[in-house]
């Protein structure tokens, strides 16, 4: 079971200065806004820390409002591997919510980060009487149905290092600030850490990639996408 965390209490301007505001499904929507204001609770969550956990019934929607969170899945042999990763105004569990089932995956801070959570009567009223943020959720999820089948797809058609090459590529590209650990990356790229050691050096020799400490910086990004591309 998680342990119970107490919300922070919302600051004043939280909601009006929120960064993320006009990226969230919710609080994009002039209409919605003040009812998500009102209603939601912010917590804040550390580097690796679990936000809920698979099997946990779903209360609610939570968003991002800064950092970076993980869905995580755990095969039949233990090992860990990432189904997602969300950054400041995406949602998160909204599938099972809806599914009226519980939590498939288990959510997992990759940076410090704050979310926030809008109580599930609260959701449920704003999708009934305002059409746009139900659009905007189904809007979400038909991304995330194609994310997850193109990964599926990569994962059946292609080698581990192509895998790796295209690992490199989906996270610089979405979340370019953010250092990653060849456990995180073979989590993605569905191969073992190992497996991403031994890509990444040769990526390196190659002078496709040059490392930065815990970060990768790509160097020859034509090489990489042909690589990723099975070309």
């Amino acid at each position: 079971m998680s342990e119970k965390k107490e919300p922070c209490k919302p600051h004043p301007q939280d909601c009006d200065h929120c960064q993320s505001r006009h990226d969230n499904p919710l609080c994009s929507v002039e209409g919605a806004f003040e009812t998500v204001k009102s209603a939601r609770t912010a917590s804040n969550f550390k580097a690796g820390q679990t936000i809920f956990y698979t099997g946990n019934e779903p209360l609610g929607l939570y968003t991002v409002q800064s950092g970076l969170v993980k869905l995580e899945v755990l095969s039949a042999d233990g090992s860990a591997h990432t189904l997602r990763l969300m950054g400041p105004g995406q949602a998160l569990g909204y599938r099972s919510l809806f599914a009226g089932e519980p939590y498939q995956a288990t959510a997992i801070a990759v940076e410090d980060s704050r979310l926030c959570f809008v109580p599930k009567n609260t959701l449920l009223g704003l999708v009934d009487q305002t059409p746009e943020v139900a659009v905007n959720l189904l809007r979400r999820l038909s991304d995330d149905l194609r994310t997850a089948e193109e990964k599926w797809v990569a994962q059946v058609d292609k080698d581990a290092g192509s895998r790796v090459a295209e690992a490199l590529l989906f996270l610089q590209d979405h979340f370019k600030d953010q250092s990653w650990t060849r456990r995180e990356i073979s989590e993605w790229a569905g191969t073992t850490p190992e497996t991403v050691m031994r890509t990444l050096a040769q990526f390196e020799k190659e002078g496709w990639i040059e490392a930065q400490g815990r970060h990768y910086q790509i160097r020859d990004r034509e090489k990489i996408l042909k690589k990723a591309h099975g070309t």
